[in-house]
């Protein structure tokens, strides 16, 4: 009887461990298929073809629910990115033994920041569901009055300023994982070997690298806004590559970010397929 029940505990162990994985894998899909939008705005933006759309995240999954089957997919994005960040959770709960001190410290801490940011992801994809696709508010407007008040606030300006700083910080760790393929560390693929091993270092490196630049565009902004106290400085991801657009060669420049976005895309389906998640 004890027997019995111990196998029955450890079968439903295993089977919650496999949909865990599956929920992952699905995660990793999805993030495939933000940055992937997130790109074909980025190109229309670069060369001023008029087509609407926001180059962020959030104008992804807008993009989506507009879209025929737009329902079912920001519905897979619920589910994929609350089992992704559940995964991501569990990281940081759990730490790893590869890392120790404050290495060990930090691999917890992105973790954890991470899993928020996908479940508040999660979350923005089911209001959508739940209002029938639109999503509440401009994010241009919801920015700009949160940096105001912000800057209003006690300290407000050192604190606006710490975050950009911290957006610059992230975009130097993006710039790092692509120059040493960091990101090959950790989740199995740095055991692939030929042209899956090629194909994946090279979207890793160009996908890193325009999220580094991005981040380092979107820090320096906000930098900027707290220093001349002007809200209307920090522009966010689509503020940023519009103005961008404005600069000489800053198509060219958008063009690039448009193929590392889609690079990244195509490493986070690598990791879908090929990563390691326990």
């Amino acid at each position: 009887m004890v027997t019995a029940g111990l196998k029955s505990s450890d079968e439903t162990t295993q089977q919650a461990q496999k949909a865990g994985v599956i929920l992952a894998r699905v995660g990793f899909a999805m993030r495939a298929v933000l940055f992937a939008l997130i790109g074909i705005v980025t190109l229309y933006i670069g060369c001023g073809t008029g087509k609407s759309g926001t180059a962020s995240q959030r104008g992804a999954l807008q993009m989506l629910a507009d879209s025929p089957g737009g329902y079912v997919i920001l519905l897979l994005v619920v589910i994929g990115f609350i089992g992704y960040g559940l995964w991501l959770l569990s990281m940081a709960i759990r730490g790893t033994h590869k890392k120790s001190g404050c290495k060990a410290v930090l691999f917890r801490i992105e973790n954890l920041v991470k899993a928020i940011i996908h479940f508040a992801l999660a979350a923005v994809a089911a209001n959508m569901l739940a209002n029938s696709g639109s999503s509440s508010g401009s994010s241009g407007s919801m920015r700009k009055t949160w940096t105001g008040k912000l800057m209003q606030s006690t300290g407000g300006r050192f604190l606006l300023a710490l975050i950009g700083v911290i957006f610059i910080i992230i975009a130097i760790a993006q710039f790092v994982k692509a120059w040493k393929a960091k990101f090959m560390e950790g989740m199995g693929i740095e055991a692939l070997q030929g042209r899956k091993r090629k194909f994946i270092l090279i979207a890793g490196r160009v996908g890193y690298a325009a999220r580094g630049l991005i981040f380092a565009l979107v820090g320096a902004g906000i930098v900027i806004a707290a220093a001349t106290s002007d809200a209307s400085e920090a522009k966010g991801i689509d503020g940023t590559l519009r103005e961008v657009a404005s600069y000489p060669g800053g198509k060219a420049v958008l063009i690039f970010m448009a193929i590392g976005f889609w690079c990244f895309a195509a490493f986070q389906i690598a990791c879908a397929c090929w990563a390691r998640i326990d």
